[in-house]
């Protein structure tokens, strides 16, 4: 965690003349937290985002006069870039802030969650699993779009609601920096959580209050995680539909994947094994066989509900990408289907549940997203007969 009151652990020195940052307030953007100085040689302002979140790899300086951006090419994009162009145009509007306080505490952790992608926010929230357990000397306070609220686990102190859409998760809004400037001045002490992006030590029970999967009933699902922006296709058609924003024509080729998967599979297997579709989007139909539990939105009673599906699911399969988080959270095994210019992200949205090495290697698997229904159903149909003999070779040497 970072110490911010009193502010002692941000240390940077200016881009311009490299003299060593005084910061003498903080800006509370909303995505980004924000040291502000002005270097005592150059009287440049440098607004830099503290190191949480992505900022621990990526971290950025503003130039607030000139708009430059000074920092690693790598999240200058998506970091960097957005960061100075909220501040070029905050958003007037006054949002929505909710404030619940459950204990009262003089010293606190601060974990915020806000974020333009859903799988960061949900990601930074799991990292209060470890605070709750580890830092139980601190009072922590959760920061959260509305839609997250649900996923909040018991024993903080406060939880701020804030309600920012994902799609301005990156804007700034100044009255949410006012109000936690004020709210901060009730705190003897704060800190700030570190809000990894990928932290491990959690239980995703904690978050949804659904069990994992239980690899001891006899009867199980199979349950393929649909999605109609990033589907099981690739090919230069495929990239030509994108860039035109007509990806929705392959959608039917994507329903005859899945079918024709699920009947490989089904032929393998016992009679009572539940095929199931869930995900967003309810564009083409799919046979009485297979139940069909897609959404055309979600909100909190239908995540909940879906949860339940990842759970009773002995395999998940679908497309790489932030809705892959929470069925291999719950689920008992996943396959993870990798278009090509997302190998980099490999395993970022995979919630592994096993840490005996050799067990998460069988229960977890990548495959590229050309593979086709024949080779993915063998492969699953292995996983799925095999798993209690593999389990059972793996029992640790005592």
């Amino acid at each position: 965690m970072i110490t911010i009151k009193p502010l002692s652990h941000h240390q940077s020195n200016c881009p311009h003349c490299k003299t060593q940052l005084k910061p003498s307030n903080i800006l509370w953007q909303g995505m980004f937290i924000c040291a502000k100085s002005v270097c005592s040689d150059c009287n440049a302002e440098i607004i830099e985002d503290i190191k949480v979140g992505h900022g621990a790899y990526f971290n950025y300086q503003i130039d607030a006069d000139k708009s430059l951006v000074f920092g690693d090419e790598i999240g200058k994009q998506w970091l960097g870039t957005l960061l100075v162009k909220s501040l070029r145009n905050p958003q007037t509007k006054n949002i929505k802030i909710v404030k619940e306080v459950f204990k009262n505490n003089d010293k606190v952790i601060i974990l915020n969650c806000i974020d333009y992608l859903y799988g960061h926010c949900l990601l930074k929230l799991l990292n209060a699993d470890k605070h709750l357990h580890e830092n139980r000397e601190y009072g922590l306070v959760v920061i959260v779009q509305k839609f997250m609220r649900w996923m909040v686990p018991e024993g903080v102190s406060e939880i701020w609601t804030v309600d920012i859409p994902l799609r301005q998760g990156h804007d700034y809004f100044p009255n949410f920096n006012n109000f936690v400037q004020e709210e901060v001045k009730k705190f003897q002490e704060f800190h700030l959580s570190k809000a990894y992006s990928h932290p491990d030590e959690f239980d995703i029970t904690n978050f949804t209050k659904v069990q994992k999967h239980n690899f001891n009933k006899e009867e199980y699902r199979v349950t393929f995680i649909w999605r109609e922006d990033r589907i099981w296709f690739n090919s230069l058609l495929h990239r030509i539909l994108n860039k035109l924003h007509l990806i929705h024509i392959l959608l039917p080729i994507q329903n005859w994947k899945i079918q024709k998967l699920f009947k490989k599979i089904r032929y393998q297997l016992p009679s009572t094994t539940k095929f199931t579709v869930t995900g967003l989007g309810r564009k083409t139909k799919f046979p009485n066989w297979i139940e069909d539990l897609r959404v055309e939105q979600f909100n909190e009673e239908k995540e909940k509900v879906t949860c339940e599906i990842y759970s009773e699911s002995r395999l998940v399969i679908g497309v790489h990408g932030s809705n892959m988080l929470l069925p291999s959270g719950h689920a008992g095994m996943t396959i993870d289907l990798m278009p090509k210019q997302r190998w980099i992200n490999i395993i970022q949205d995979v919630l592994y549940q096993e840490k005996n090495p050799r067990l998460a290697s069988f229960r977890y698997r990548y495959f590229p997203v050309e593979t086709k229904p024949k080779i993915l159903a063998n492969t699953a149909s292995s996983m799925l007969l095999n798993f209690s003999y593999f389990n059972l070779l793996m029992i640790p040497n005592k």
